[in-house]
C-alpha cells in the first residue's frame, strides 16, 4: 500500500487500543494537519479506498466513522496484553513464560516521524520496562535469584540510570549470596548517575548496601 494508506491503517490499529472506532473528520485532521479540511477529507477517502482495494475486510465503518475490523490481529495489541498480564498479581499463570516476548526492546514503527506516534511509543516502552521489573521482583520474592538477575539485566542494559531496576538487581545479588557483585553494581550505578545527571542514589538504595554487606564483600575478595 502507498504510504498515505499505511499511515491510516497504522493510526487505526493503535487507536483501537483506546476506542473502538474513529471519527473520519478527526482522523483526516490528525493525519493531514497542514492541508485544508476538504483536501484532508479527500486524502482520507483515497487512503481508505486503497486499503480496501489491497485487502478486503481490514476496515469497518460508514461515511462518518471508520475502524480497524475486529477480525484483524495486531502485534502491538498482543504485546500490550502480555505486558499487562505480567503486571497482574494473579496466581493462575507463570509470568516468566511471557518474559521472552518482551526481553528485546523494539521501537514502534521505527523510522516513522509522526507526532501522533510519540505518546504511544513512550507508553509501550514504559509498560514493557514496568512489566519486566514487576516479574523480576516477583521472582526475587520467590527465591529465583538467578532468573531475577537474568531478567532485570535486560532492563539495566537498556536503561542504566533506572534506579528501580538497579535496586532489584542489587538485592538479587545480595540474596544470592554475592555481595561483591552487589557492591560493584552499586558503585557503577552511583558513578554513572553522578556523571550523567549530577545526582546521588536514593537513601533506600543506599540502605541496601549496608556496612555489613561491604565488610562481607571485602572478606570474599581476599
Amino acid at each position: 500500500m502507498p504510504m498515505h494508506a499505511r499511515r491510516v491503517l497504522a493510526y487505526l490499529s493503535l487507536h483501537k487500543m483506546v476506542e473502538q472506532d474513529c471519527d473520519r473528520q478527526v482522523l483526516a485532521e490528525r493525519l493531514w494537519i497542514d492541508a485544508p479540511p476538504d483536501r484532508s477529507r479527500a486524502s482520507l477517502r483515497t487512503a481508505i479506498w486503497r486499503i480496501r482495494s489491497a485487502a478486503y475486510g481490514l476496515l469497518d465503518g460508514d461515511s462518518e466513522r471508520v475502524a480497524l475490523a475486529d477480525s484483524v490481529r495486531v502485534d502491538v495489541h498482543e504485546f500490550r496484553r502480555q505486558a499487562e498480564q505480567m503486571l497482574a498479581d494473579t496466581t493462575d499463570y507463570e509470568s516468566p513464560g511471557l518474559v521472552p516476548h518482551l526481553r528485546s526492546p523494539a521501537d514502534l514503527l521505527p523510522g516513522w516521524d509522526e507526532d501522533w506516534l510519540l505518546l504511544t511509543r513512550e507508553q509501550l516502552r514504559l509498560l514493557r520496562l514496568h512489566a519486566l521489573e514487576h516479574t523480576a521482583r516477583r521472582m526475587c520474592e520467590r527465591g529465583l535469584y538467578a532468573q531475577t538477575i537474568d531478567v532485570i539485566l535486560s532492563v539495566v542494559d537498556e536503561e542504566p540510570l533506572r534506579e528501580s531496576a538497579q535496586g532489584i538487581l542489587i538485592k538479587a545479588h545480595l540474596c544470592a549470596g554475592n555481595p561483591a557483585d552487589a557492591i560493584r553494581q552499586y558503585d557503577r550505578f552511583r558513578s554513572n548517575l553522578w556523571k550523567e545527571l549530577g545526582l546521588r542514589p536514593s537513601p533506600d538504595l543506599c540502605r541496601l548496601i549496608s556496612p555489613r554487606s561491604k565488610r562481607t564483600a571485602t572478606l570474599s575478595n581476599r
